[in-house]
């Protein structure tokens, strides 16, 4: 950074009793109060700060010490990462239990071939907040994160000024100068350090370049530039008569758009009540105007991949629209004597947790100012590095970003993606899966992104893309060409299930297999477990899993295998189902042995090629309106009782395999899900 006429060679301390005007009462203005007055007190320096804020509301008058509500909004999804969370509790702060919109349970990635859900681990918090008072029309638009964490400054010895900056000069001493306004009215501030905190959001849709603040830290600072921003799409929408089940604990980012809204990442932030919906992309940077807003939201709500994920029985409306600006990289020379910027103004971590960047910008700025001084030789010996640390590991997540839009937009590598995903997370337990451990950094930003890159490049993990994935993938795609199992028409879901799963529901179904009179083989030749979750009521589902048998069902209809029922009612104990596969000599036959409400059939396995073997359908309701559906198979082949049957047994279980059940289930759950969604949707009966 160049020097400049304000520069001096000489050291210049805060004094005791100095005076220090924030500029902005965002997270990085109250953070760097906060901080900044918590370090003064514990080394005897009796330090003054003044907040201007001019969307606050003042509960003591014009000149009031105390803010009231926050005002209007702080254009930011209101997401509150694993590691803010970690930090605020390192600081002893705790937000009200007023103040959460919604505690996150998962982060869903929706890729162009299936989504891959990613549980938040355990120890992790996952936050959604707002940061204004908009959507107007919530009840609880006083209660946000912005007015919290302005108080706790305040707690802290903060005083919180409701007006708006016009300009900052350096005064005939040499000290900033601040002038404002306040109801009107004009007023002067000297102090004896400034801090610009007022973010690169003055308006909903103003450049940084155009901000007033931000004019007079580049007359302060000849040199200074704000950081290249890129413009984004973001809404509100309200649901009627409330957020469904499936969205309330779940971000989703959707990882592409379509040919004619062209997107690189978009998320889904549920809210009580609301959703906010984040937007960037070319299609993005292009708009101009409202009506341009207007149809890209339109554009975007009519996705099919985006329909089948909000749910139809519910009415959205868009309450509130913008265009925040973005940070996406760093601002040039933003210090000088007495004169510092910090949060958005300076830099943020690459699309993800920007008031976490804020409080690490924050901090690094309010130890300088103690502990060395400052003057711009301090602020940049002791700020500079935290800044150019963001720097470099912006550079990574470029790299890391341009990587995931690739695979995730991509039909062929989405889908190897996910098959190794999943292959992972049913051979491996929670804590050796090196896959779904980048995918959840990468999606919360719980890591440094240099971190990320060099998982994302190591051995082990391209080792497994090939062996989990591709390979995987090539089998199954031959699979679905063999049976003639198309996707064209609905959408494909993830059936997978962990591996700590399976174990723990072989437990639970063991109980039901000896309710049932079914006896397994000690050793399973063969065992699996699907699981698909529905947005509809379990009678729903079970009625469909009772046309199991039916020639004219919608599912489960793979070239070469016929399965019919041939003996008494759907889904009333003694009920018979066959499979043929091929040929008549190639073919078993399954029993209803127990039915339980509309929640449980237990099927056994009997007279063919598979022996002591057993079929369940389970009915979970996860949540109002929502259900999971587990299917778990397992048997053993019939022993060839002569020499010569032993090449048919042979053949046949190298023509069968286990991972064929895997392309046939799949396949159909999705079919099935997308049947009774439709139905629902259409208000039909099953047919």
């Amino acid at each position: 950074m160049a020097m400049n006429s304000h520069d001096s060679p000489r050291r210049i301390p805060l004094e005791r009793g100095a005076t220090v005007a924030v500029i902005g009462g965002g997270p990085a203005g109250a953070f760097f109060s906060i901080h900044l007055l918590r370090k003064a007190r514990e080394l005897g320096r009796d330090v003054q700060v003044r907040i201007i804020e001019r969307r606050t509301q003042s509960s003591t008058g014009s000149m009031g010490c105390c803010p009231g509500s926050w005002k209007g909004c702080n254009y930011c999804a209101g997401g509150i990462s694993p590691k803010l969370n970690d930090v605020l509790k390192s600081m002893g702060l705790t937000i009200p239990p007023e103040v959460i919109q919604s505690r996150i349970h998962a982060i869903a990635i929706q890729g162009y071939w299936k989504n891959i859900e990613l549980e938040v681990p355990l120890g992790r918090e996952l936050l959604t907040v707002y940061r204004g008072s908009r959507p107007a029309r919530r009840s609880d638009r006083h209660h946000n994160f912005d007015s919290f964490l302005l108080g706790e400054a305040v707690k802290a010895g903060a005083h919180v000024i409701s007006g708006e900056v016009d300009e900052v000069h350096y005064s005939e001493t040499g000290k900033p100068l601040i002038r404002y306004r306040v109801n009107g009215l004009e007023a002067r501030m000297e102090a004896d350090f400034a801090v610009f905190a007022a973010g690169v959001n003055e308006g909903s849709s103003l450049a940084p370049a155009r901000s007033r603040i931000l004019q007079s830290l580049q007359r302060l600072i000849p040199d200074f530039a704000p950081p290249p921003v890129r413009r984004s799409l973001m809404f509100e929408l309200e649901a009627e008569p409330d957020l469904p089940a499936h969205l309330a604990g779940t971000i989703y980012f959707v990882e592409y758009g379509s040919k004619t809204l062209r997107l690189e990442m978009c998320s889904l932030v549920p809210k009580r009540g609301f959703m906010t919906v984040v937007l960037v992309g070319a299609s993005v940077d292009s708009i101009t105007n409202r009506e341009a807003n207007r149809e890209a939201i339109k554009q975007f709500l009519e996705l099919p991949h985006v329909r089948k994920l909000i749910s139809p029985a519910v009415r959205f409306q868009t309450v509130c629209v913008c265009n925040p600006n973005m940070v996406i990289g760093s601002a040039r020379s933003p210090c000088a004597d007495r004169i510092a910027a910090v949060g958005d103004v300076v830099t943020a971590r690459l699309y993800k947790d920007g008031i976490l960047s804020a409080e690490q910008t924050a901090r690094a700025l309010a130890d300088t100012v103690l502990t060395l001084g400052i003057d711009s030789r301090s602020l940049r010996q002791g700020y500079g590095p935290t800044l150019q640390r963001f720097q470099r590991d912006n550079r990574f997540a470029s790299i890391v970003f341009v990587l995931h839009r690739i695979f995730f937009s991509s039909s062929v590598l989405s889908r190897v993606l996910y098959q190794a995903a999943i292959t992972e997370r049913k051979t491996k337990p929670s804590g050796e899966r090196r896959l779904e451990k980048i995918l959840w950094r990468i999606a919360s930003g719980d890591d440094y992104y240099e971190d990320i890159f060099w998982s994302m490049i190591h051995p082990a993990t391209i080792g497994l893309v090939l062996t989990g994935g591709l390979l995987i993938t090539a089998r199954n795609y031959v699979t679905e060409l063999i049976f003639g199992l198309g996707w064209e028409g609905f959408g494909r879901f993830t059936t997978g299930v962990a591996i700590e799963r399976l174990e723990a529901k072989r437990l639970a179904f063991a109980r039901l297999i000896t309710e049932s009179h079914i006896t397994l083989p000690e050793e399973l030749e063969f065992e699996r477990m699907y699981t698909i979750k529905m947005q509809a009521p379990p009678a729903r589902i079970f009625e469909q899993l009772g046309r199991f048998g039916e020639e004219d069902r919608g599912y489960l209809r793979p070239r070469g295998i016929r399965i019919r029922r041939i003996a008494g009612v759907p889904n009333v104990p003694g009920c018979v189902i066959q499979y043929q596969v091929l040929r008549p000599s190639l073919s078993f036959s399954l029993i209803l042995e127990q039915v339980a409400d509309d929640r449980l059939a237990v099927y056994r396995v009997r007279d063919g090629f598979a022996r002591g073997g057993v079929l369940i359908f389970e009915i979970e309701r996860l949540a109002d309106g929502i259900c999971s559906l587990s299917i778990y198979v397992a048997f053993n082949f019939v022993r060839a009782r002569t020499w010569a049957g032993r090449p048919f047994r042979w053949l046949f279980r190298r023509l069968f395999p286990a991972f064929v059940h895997d392309v046939l289930w799949n396949h159909s759950l999705c079919k099935l899900k997308d049947i009774v969604e439709t139905e629902l949707e259409k208000g039909t009966q099953p047919g």
